[in-house]
């Protein structure tokens, strides 16, 4: 995409993954015509797309497009649904079936499906996760000290109920997830750091604890259904990606990648954009309203580089950014185990595991003509382990893999070591001014991301997609265009409501007796 930008635009978008893209496309529906200024050659940001790998096997040539990773809409992920689902965008999804745990320790793997256990409990939330003590696969992976220590666990993970950090100031903001774990039993420790990982993308040190309840809250603790989830049958960029790229410029919007936008100029009545283009080339629009769609470190710089924007970071909190590793593994047959996915624990390197021949429509084609597989594996640190060369990750990833599955000793056909930049930013919460929201300190130019403060529980690509929708609302407004409603989360089961009133409850009588308000 190279057309040229027209002069004067009402709206640019400045970045162009998931919550820039949500925001164009609802700024087109209302006839606002958005610019969305791209510094990459693909647009989507941590959904991307990037190079095709091709492999000879069975006969032929296969092509597997390359990803930033996979990912699944979840059961709360509602706006993300709607907005999809309102342009026929990624119909054919495929249903998760089964998750395991797989746990290393002393030279010995063990596994047990967790996923459906919890999803699918006859028991209420929150007491749902009671559903694994039924499975005699997870029962064996417990040890005595976790069943004298599960009331401690129970009791912690409960804080979760007594505080909803993205909505309410909450006491937690100076400690981490690692703190809550300090006095865990060793297996049931060893469970909840793989889910976290696997989930927040970020070892417990560098989680803080807010964000831990935060995404308890959202994807599990107070309702059943969301933990079901959804995969994309395709990678995103064909999934999901192009098809709304497709529809802001079939509605009046324009995008151009390869624009990298450096700096923001303050103009009577809106804001100058500067950008250079792939070319080398400079270029400049004038908008009177700015929707910035970038990750924490990108927007940081930006904004520190704009004079009239400057000022304002030192006082602002910046939630720093977290590469990660994706290890792709194709081998000449099938693993023996059911799963489709996974999170790891112990003395291994991988946090999860995806295999995409179950999940993706046309990687299961190679498989039912050859036989093969498809694993991609993803690392989210420490830092030490993604400093390796790819040599030695990929050595490690083999042997976690290897272990997990010894029948597929031998037969491994190639590997792929893809390193992310760190453009994943760590989870804060925080409510007040300090860290930025959707309304931004500057007068006409509005945020969205998955960083962002926002009252609605909501993370990552549900966070994104409302975030983007907000802001696009924001500068409907401004600019005498239609709202853009935001569909609310599904609120608690009756049981987790029920506790969730009394403990914070409980909460309110401890303020007032310590004198506090």
């Amino acid at each position: 995409m190279s057309t040229a930008a027209s002069p004067e635009q009402p709206v640019i978008v400045v970045g162009g993954g998931l919550a820039g893209l949500t925001a164009a496309l609802h700024l087109a529906e209302r006839g606002l015509d958005p610019l969305l200024l791209e510094a990459d050659q693909y647009f989507g940001g941590r959904m991307g797309g990037g190079e095709t790998v091709e492999i000879d096997h069975g006969g032929r040539r296969w092509s597997f497009p390359a990803e930033h990773g996979i990912h699944g809409l979840w059961g709360q992920y509602h706006n993300l649904r709607a907005m999809l689902d309102r342009h026929g965008i990624a119909a054919d999804r495929v249903a998760a079936r089964r998750e395991d745990w797989v746990h290393r320790e002393g030279g010995r793997t063990y596994r047990a499906e967790a996923g459906s256990a919890v999803r699918r409990s006859l028991v209420p939330a929150p007491l749902h996760y009671l559903g694994l003590l039924v499975r005699p696969d997870f029962i064996a992976m417990l040890t005595l000290r976790d069943w004298i220590g599960l009331p401690r666990v129970v009791g912690s993970l409960y804080l979760a109920l007594a505080y909803d950090p993205l909505i309410e100031p909450t006491p937690l903001a100076d400690h981490t997830l690692a703190e809550l774990f300090t006095r865990w039993p060793p297996r049931l420790q060893a469970f909840m750091t793989a889910l976290m990982r696997s989930g927040l993308a970020a070892q417990p040190a560098d989680v803080s604890l807010g964000g831990a309840l935060a995404f308890l809250r959202f994807y599990t603790l107070l309702r059943r259904d969301a933990w079901a989830f959804e995969y994309f049958s395709a990678d995103a960029e064909r999934a999901l990606i192009a098809p709304l790229a497709a529809a802001i410029t079939a509605r009046g919007g324009e995008l151009l990648n390869r624009a990298h936008v450096d700096h923001l100029e303050q103009v009577p009545g809106g804001w100058r954009v500067h950008w250079q283009r792939g070319d080398g080339g400079r270029q400049v629009a004038t908008a009177a309203q700015v929707v910035l769609a970038l990750d924490a470190p990108s927007a940081r710089r930006l904004l520190a580089a704009s004079p009239a924007t400057a000022g304002a970071i030192p006082e602002l909190v910046w939630p720093c950014g977290l590469a990660n590793g994706i290890v792709r593994l194709w081998f000449d047959t099938a693993p023996a185990s059911r799963a489709e996915s996974g999170i790891c624990s112990g003395d291994v390197t991988i946090d999860n595991f995806f295999w995409v021949h179950r999940i993706q429509h046309e990687c299961a084609a190679w498989h039912a003509a050859t036989g093969g597989a498809l694993v991609e594996a993803h690392i989210y640190g420490p830092p030490e382990v993604l400093d390796l060369p790819d040599a030695a990750v990929l050595a490690l990833a083999v042997s976690d893999v290897l272990h997990a599955n010894p029948e597929l000793r031998g037969h491994m056909l190639h590997a792929t070591v893809q390193r992310n930049p760190a453009t994943h930013t760590r989870f804060e919460t925080g409510t007040d001014a300090r860290y930025l929201g959707v309304d931004s300190p500057w007068p006409a130019i509005s945020m969205c991301g998955d960083w962002l403060r926002y009252p609605h529980p909501a993370l990552f690509l549900e966070r994104a997609c409302v975030t983007g929708i907000a802001a696009a609302a924001r500068v409907s407004a401004a600019l005498g265009g239609a709202p853009c409603p935001i569909l609310p989360a599904l609120p608690p089961e009756p049981l987790a409501g029920a506790l969730q009133r009394g403990l914070r409850g409980v909460r309110r009588m401890v303020r007032r007796s310590r004198g506090l308000h």
